[in-house]
């Protein structure tokens, strides 16, 4: 009988691990879903900064290959109602915002503002679902997580700093908000060093990169960098993303 019993809860593990890496690597496509979000937000912002008098095509060439891999995740996710209604609203405000004439394209802040309003609804969303799958994953593979969105939203903040007319819609904005994603990052650098000794050198280059554009990030007005901070911390979240990946293909091959 006892024997029988333990043979049940073997079974019973076995039936479970395909469901449970299924649901880890859900995470990852929600976690990058969110990801690319940001980036779009980022260079949105960037394209329509009345500070940059020259529009550079690469910014919108950017933020539309986000949008392009949004819609790819999305899938992936078999197009979940929630996130779709609020994803196809977001790019429909984002082609009315291209639809505009060049000029009026350039000062039409009220529709920048709808559109980092869609991106909060729509990230606020996505966020919803990974809190419903988190618990499937294991603390390492969070912590990447956290560093890769809390270095998302810190450049997307940074990006939004240069506009008095655009509100802050991704997190509650409030006293000290930028400083607090700061310190955040910084202290789990060192926490990555200790959960990641194998990637010493990656870790090492990321917080290089966050230590270059920091004094800058933390100055907007004095030195506005905002093509140069895209680059360096789009970086950092692609590596740290990577790594995420490279998490689960281990969980994945391991178990089969």
């Amino acid at each position: 009988m006892l024997m029988r019993l333990k043979g049940l809860i073997v079974l019973g593990l076995m039936c479970l691990a395909p469901l449970a890496h299924a649901n880890v690597e859900r995470l990852q496509t929600v976690h990058e879903f969110r990801s690319e979000g940001y980036t779009v937000g980022t260079y949105l912002l960037i394209d329509n900064n009345l500070f940059e008098r020259i529009r550079e095509p690469g910014n919108r060439e950017a933020y539309r290959e986000s949008l392009s891999r949004m819609e790819n995740l999305l899938r992936q996710l078999d197009s979940p109602t929630e996130l779709r209604a609020p994803f196809d609203a977001f790019v429909n405000l984002i082609r009315e915002l291209e639809a505009l004439p060049g000029e009026e394209a350039h000062y039409g802040l009220a529709t920048v503002n709808r559109i980092m309003m869609a991106h909060g609804v729509l990230d606020k969303a996505a966020a919803a679902m990974y809190e419903e799958l988190e618990g499937s994953a294991k603390e390492d593979l969070l912590t990447l997580h956290r560093q890769s969105l809390e270095t998302s939203q810190i450049l997307t903040l940074y990006q939004n700093n240069m506009f008095s007319s655009i509100g802050v819609y991704f997190l509650e904005n409030k006293e000290g908000l930028f400083d607090d994603l700061d310190q955040s990052i910084v202290s789990r650098a060192a926490e990555l060093k200790k959960l990641y000794p194998d990637q010493a050198g990656a870790l090492a280059r990321m917080e290089k990169q966050y230590q270059f554009i920091q004094p800058r990030l933390q100055n907007p007005l004095y030195d506005w960098v905002p093509t140069i901070a895209a680059f360096y911390l789009q970086r950092n979240i692609e590596t740290l993303n990577d790594m995420a990946r490279q998490e689960i293909e281990k969980v994945v091959v391991a178990a089969s």
